[in-house]
């Protein structure tokens, strides 16, 4: 037997054989509208959106904003359209019409108070009356003697008649969970195994604030119930709240759903990722270029993976394919490292697929277009990005390598840079003697197309004719029309800039 450490609660858990899930999963993603999309957000809202759609099931997206001190104007846009980029289309929620409408939390409060009353009328929950510093002392003086429970249940035992004088002088209150003393809490995790909790360990947690608005766990367990959710996909730091929400749903007489918790995410240094780490949200990899299809690939790898398939690449998906081989079995409870050389990898990976159609190719040079525009405002024409991508895409990783990178393909040549002089202290002296001359210079006006094909069959017979190695005068060719050592090959540059920008930079100005 294992002992796992969250926070400060001891939690006892058995790996045992996990449930194959098969029938449709009703799921939810339910962020709060803080802030933009975090990574591991995404991460959640993708693992519950690829088992409802490996079962036939349905995503739910819910919105948690009962907490209106943190709510950021425009998140919810913003949330819904990271999660369209992504692909990954909600069947009901805030912006579609559904049956268990509405789907804002802070629209259904009146629902969480009926709740709040039926738990008090059966006893299984209790107002508590008291005030913010006897809340404060009790908490320094339970932790002064070790005991990390922060409240003393004194409201517990108030009499009936306590209970009303209170009430009648309108003394602020909030709404608790009466939780047992004595006994386990118990529930199989489909990550984790058997869990069992110390019930003695369980706060008395709040249901209702005194302002009457409710907390994330009682609103999170009547919205799941009434929403029909079958299972729960959340984030690790949520595990050590699941017994006070199986506590509740028992107190409610509800069968509950059942529970995946996911990994952490971590830096490569193995401390949790943060903001402070680098970039965590969702629209900072779109502003960096990341394709949809790649970011999905990559998150799905945080803490999941199908095993060995002799048919497939084991780290290569499309969503189709995630959908296909996505189980809850293969998620593991160990920390997930984000890796940023692997999603680049990734990347370029995906960027190259894209490349192979005709519509993928577009969607890419709609990309790039606007990066030129801004940088160089010319060589703007479709047909021209096409074929710079065309050219280029084996040796990016992403589309935004591309201005920096290949900046030849739409300015002048920079040979006072640190890459151009390092080239040319390699050229050999014959080669640029040559392609200075006029005569291969004339000659290669004169090709009757100007393709690589044709380019490199004239490089080759010149470099023949004069005994010098066809890769020295590459070299050089590569030097005066790009002045970088990166790059596709040159007679397919050269095909790509045209005659008569490779005239110009050659001295030939036509």
């Amino acid at each position: 037997m294992n002992r796992l450490k969250l926070a400060y609660r001891p939690i006892v858990f058995v790996v045992t054989a996990r449930r194959y899930i098969s029938t449709p999963a009703r799921v939810r993603f339910a962020p709060s509208p803080t802030g933009q999309l975090h990574l591991g957000g995404l991460r959640t809202a993708l693992y519950n959106y690829l088992l409802a759609k490996k079962t036939n099931g349905q995503f739910i997206l819910r919105i948690e904003d009962t907490d209106q001190s943190r709510y950021v104007e425009g998140a919810v846009e913003n949330l819904i359209r990271a999660l369209d980029w992504a692909g990954i289309h909600h069947d009901e929620g805030p912006d579609k019409n559904g049956p268990h409408a509405p789907y804002y939390q802070s629209e259904r409060t009146e629902l969480y108070r009926r709740y709040a009353k039926q738990l008090v009328d059966t006893d299984h929950a209790y107002r508590c009356f008291c005030t913010p510093e006897r809340l404060q002392k009790v908490r320094e003086a339970r932790q002064k003697q070790g005991n990390y429970i922060a409240y003393d249940k004194h409201c517990s035992y108030l009499s009936e008649e306590e209970i009303q004088t209170n009430l009648e002088k309108k003394i602020p209150f909030t709404i608790r969970l009466r939780t047992p003393y004595e006994g386990m809490t118990e529930h199989e995790d489909l990550v984790y195994g058997k869990i069992s909790f110390s019930n003695k360990t369980i706060d008395d947690t709040i249901l209702i604030k005194s302002d009457g608005y409710p907390t994330y766990h009682l609103a999170n367990v009547v919205d799941d119930h009434l929403m029909e959710i079958t299972h729960v996909l959340r984030g690790e730091e949520w595990l050590s709240s699941t017994p006070k929400h199986l506590l509740l749903y028992k107190a409610l007489g509800w069968k509950p759903p059942l529970f995946a918790h996911l990994p952490l995410l971590l830096n490569p240094d193995g401390s949790k990722l943060s903001k402070r780490s680098g970039d965590v949200y969702v629209e900072q990899y779109i502003s960096k270029g990341y394709l949809p299809e790649a970011i999905n690939n990559f998150v799905s790898l945080l803490g999941w993976h199908p095993g060995h398939d002799d048919t497939t690449n084991d780290a290569l998906f499309t969503m189709k394919e995630l959908i296909d081989r996505f189980d809850i079995k293969d998620i593991n409870h160990s920390g997930a490292i984000v890796d940023h050389q692997k999603l680049d990898w990734i990347n370029k990976h995906h960027l190259l697929k894209r490349a192979e159609t005709k519509e993928g190719l577009n969607s890419l040079v709609d990309m790039l277009k606007p990066l030129i525009d801004n940088r160089y405002s010319n060589r703007l024409e479709p047909n021209y990005l096409s074929k710079v991508i065309a050219t280029i895409k084996d040796r990016i990783r992403n589309i935004h390598d591309i201005p920096d990178l290949c900046s030849y393909y739409f300015i002048e040549p920079n040979y006072e840079s640190k890459d151009a002089v390092t080239l040319r202290n390699k050229l050999k002296q014959p080669a640029i003697d040559l392609v200075a001359t006029k005569e291969f210079k004339e000659q290669l006006d004169l090709l009757p197309l100007f393709d690589a094909e044709h380019i490199k069959k004239h490089v080759y017979e010149s470099a023949d004719r004069n005994k010098l190695n066809p890769n020295h005068v590459m070299m050089a060719l590569r030097y005066f029309l790009t002045g970088s050592r990166v790059g596709a090959g040159v007679a397919e540059t050269m095909e790509v800039l045209g005659k008569d920008t490779v005239m110009q930079r050659l001295g030939i100005h036509k």
